[in-house]
């Protein structure tokens, strides 16, 4: 059996209304939410190039945590027709051979900041049925339940 590809620690979710699907969740799940995370970052998407996205999401403070993600037009950071689920999130400690692992699986790499021409920070693979998998460089969030209670902001390191 093959060893995991890390720590599985969020179910991401892809709306096109933000908000709403924020406080439709939260209301009916009965969740709290992280501090919004707004970011610019260059990524590398596999048949655009280098693009400049602003990403923006949040996360459930209770667990297992469930991430909301704005959709992002033109970008595999979409709503999944007929799914609520996009992406399952996990903790890599290295996300350039986690993500080389997942290639060579088959899963190819569809979105990612580069560094060198290489996945850094954070990467999304689509599996067979779609389905994306997130490694997310754990040194993102020194501090996961500092930044779930709001001790702290997301800076984005790539």
């Amino acid at each position: 059996m093959p060893e995991p590809i890390g720590e599985l620690y969020h179910i991401g979710i892809v709306v096109e209304d933000f908000d709403a699907a924020c406080a439709s969740y939260g209301a009916t799940l009965g969740l709290d939410w992280s501090p919004v995370i707004e970011t610019r970052m260059e990524v590398w998407i596999h048949d655009r190039g280098l693009v400049t996205l602003d990403f923006k999401a949040v996360y459930s403070v209770q667990g297992p945590h469930i991430e909301i993600v704005k959709a992002i037009p033109g970008t595999p950071i979409l709503p999944r027709p007929g799914s609520p689920l996009h992406h399952l999130g996990y903790w890599s400690d290295d996300v350039t051979a986690g993500s080389a692992r997942l290639s060579a699986a088959g899963n190819p790499l569809v979105i990612s900041p580069m560094h060198e021409g290489k996945p850094v920070g954070m990467a999304y693979h689509q599996l067979a049925d779609g389905t994306l998998v997130e490694l997310v460089d754990r040194a993102a969030f020194p501090d996961w339940q500092g930044f779930l209670a709001g001790r702290y902001k997301f800076e984005s390191a790539v």
